[in-house]
């Protein structure tokens, strides 16, 4: 039997968190941290108390971890840099990535977003190797941990896999105009799909993936997604 991955979530008291927790199981070991307490624990999950913004937390939190799900930031399109983009979105992005690599985890899964590239919404398909394109600061935030990615893999050796994700509210059961909505995803797909970025080879060392369920009028390309074995159940498409 394979041993079971030890994945550190951040940002675990979250809304992505609570889908990735409901819709694994006990698929992988799970330490959940977050500054808000994480409750009904199951006997495959931990919770530990953590401040991303702490640099040494972050380092004990990663020990003994195969795989970082760096979820944690401020994730509101509205924030302001001083008051909280820069100690949670880029002090706390950075000890992600910096803490991962001190504990030599084999992986960091940082969640960008698609107002890393919200500006293309409206010119077409839009590939996950197109230029960065936010249109505020929020998105410019998840620029830079997309940066940081591409820095730790190339000079550090960590793999690296972004994930765009979309609107991680919707769902298929509140349905929605298949002609105007393109970037919901379900927390089936979202479960789906971070676990296709944990099991990817090992020779993936670095990649931008779109998160977004299956939309008949989707902007966001998702062949390398697919990649990595994604296909969304869910979407508009069937509807």
């Amino acid at each position: 039997m394979n041993k079971k991955k030890k994945i550190l979530i951040t940002g675990a008291a979250g809304l992505i968190g609570g889908h990735l927790r409901h819709h694994w199981g006990d698929r992988y070991q799970l330490r959940l941290a977050d500054i808000r307490p994480v409750e009904n624990l199951a006997p495959h999950e931990e919770f530990i108390d953590m401040d991303i913004a702490q640099y040494d937390p972050f380092v004990a939190a990663c020990q003994d971890i195969d795989v970082v799900v760096h979820l944690a930031a401020d994730p509101s399109p509205r924030a302001g840099f001083y008051p909280s983009l820069l100690e949670l979105n880029i002090k706390g992005c950075y000890n992600a990535f910096a803490a991962a690599h001190r504990a030599h985890c084999q992986r960091v899964v940082f969640a960008s977003s698609i107002h890393a590239i919200l500006g293309y919404r409206d010119r077409g398909e839009v590939p996950s190797d197109a230029p960065v394109y936010p249109t505020n600061l929020y998105g410019a935030s998840k620029c830079w941990g997309e940066a940081l990615a591409r820095v730790y893999s190339e000079a550090h050796n960590l793999s690296c896999i972004c994930v765009r994700i979309g609107t991680a509210a919707w769902t298929q059961e509140n349905g929605g105009d298949p002609q105007q909505l393109a970037a919901g995803i379900s927390a089936r797909d979202q479960a789906q799909l971070f676990a296709c970025c944990i099991d990817a080879p090992e020779e993936v060392k670095f990649k931008i993936v779109h998160g977004v369920s299956k939309h008949t009028r989707s902007w966001m390309d998702l062949s390398v997604s697919q990649e990595l074995g994604y296909e969304p159940q869910d979407g508009t498409a069937f509807l």
